[in-house]
């Protein structure tokens, strides 16, 4: 709902959306509207976003798009850099923590189940990556089970 907003206020200003979301992201020492202060120094996504526009060539893109669909009446392509925001933490440090339990078998293998999401974002490969360095065991004799919430 957010982004349709973005690009209704883009549509309305005249304004260039991908300018307009650019505009509107958090700034250093700024603070989330669940009290987290992003300090200078650790706030990385405008240097992040800035990195993506120049790696993706995000320019060059958008100018052969915008050819291709003059010269298409009924095809259209489209491109956009979307923020996203997830919070992750929590301002009562006691409810910042999570949990992991690890069953290791006699024939060198682990099975691992965590309190984590899968969600795209390699979770279950960086758990498996952190119980095979700490066990000193090799990286496929650590398993996931699969979350569930039966």
């Amino acid at each position: 709902i957010a982004e349709a907003v973005m690009d209704h206020l883009a549509a309305a200003s005249g304004a260039d959306p991908h300018a307009l979301r650019a505009a509107n992201l958090y700034k250093d020492d700024e603070e989330t509207h669940f009290g987290q202060t992003l300090s200078r120094g650790t706030w990385n996504v405008p240097r992040a976003w800035a990195e993506l526009e120049q790696s993706a060539e995000l320019a060059t893109r958008r100018a052969a798009i915008e050819a291709f669909n003059k010269e298409h009446k009924w095809r259209k392509r489209g491109l956009a850099m979307i923020p996203t925001k997830f919070g992750i933490n929590f301002t009562a440090k006691f409810m910042n923590q999570g949990g992991a339990l690890v069953h290791l078998y006699t024939d060198g293998t682990a099975l691992v189940t965590h309190g984590g999401t899968e969600m795209g974002q390699g979770l279950n490969t960086k758990v498996q990556q952190i119980v095979a360095h700490a066990l000193d065991i090799p990286l496929d004799a650590v398993h996931i089970a699969e979350t569930a919430s039966d």
